[in-house]
């Protein structure tokens, strides 16, 4: 079965009106049946069958593939709307297993053995207090986080700042970059606001202890 145009704009439309990018979508069709294909995640749904007998089949995420059989027009559409609901649900859920992988990468950069754990200076303080106040404000400008997001952000990095003064510059890089990964999981950011904010950080202050570090995200 090959859905007719306009059918193929009502899924268009419902795409738009569940916040998806209908341009992130492909099309495959066939003499049984038409497939729509979501790129970036995987996620398909397929159309078979004939009017007043249609059949949907759709995967998203890791979820088991659902199928259903004997639909009208209305019914293929809700099956539609619950795809795209599901798919926008696996896009929208982070994946924290990936995180903490990520963590442990990057952990193991910044503990590079070119940073010495020497104790950081008054005016290394200073900077790196400016640092961390001028990134609180980008954030603030850049993203709209929720008040609860912003008053997590400001807890870790008064944290990160007082602890310049306690301990030597590697150890206090790894208590950095610790505070701020348990923050983006805790905050839940979307994943570019995450890589913005831990690059941000750690890029501003790689100089003053020597180093750049390695492996940022998206870098």
């Amino acid at each position: 079965m090959g859905l007719k145009r306009w059918q193929r704009n009502a899924v268009f439309q419902a795409i738009k009106a569940a916040g998806l990018s209908p341009g992130e979508f492909d099309w495959e069709h066939s003499e049984d049946e038409s497939i729509l294909r979501h790129r970036p995640s995987g996620g398909a749904l397929a159309f078979e069958g004939v009017a007043g007998n249609y059949a949907t089949r759709y995967s998203a995420g890791d979820a088991p593939v659902e199928k259903r059989t004997g639909l009208s027009q209305f019914r293929m559409m809700q099956q539609v709307d619950i795809w795209l609901g599901a798919l926008k649900l696996d896009i929208d859920t982070p994946d924290l297993w990936a995180q903490l992988q990520s963590e442990s990468r990057l952990l193991g950069a910044v503990s590079d053995e070119a940073v010495e754990n020497t104790p950081l200076s008054p005016s290394e303080q200073e900077e790196i207090a400016e640092q961390l106040r001028e990134l609180t404000a980008y954030v603030r400008r850049v993203y709209s986080l929720s008040d609860l997001q912003m008053r997590l952000l400001e807890e870790r990095l008064d944290y990160v700042a007082a602890a310049t003064s306690r301990v030597g510059r590697k150890d206090w890089l790894l208590i950095a970059t610790g505070m701020m990964l348990s923050y983006v999981l805790e905050a839940a950011l979307p994943p570019d606001a995450a890589r913005d904010v831990l690059g941000t950080l750690l890029t501003s202050i790689g100089h003053i202890l020597g180093q750049v570090p390695r492996g940022l995200p998206g870098g």
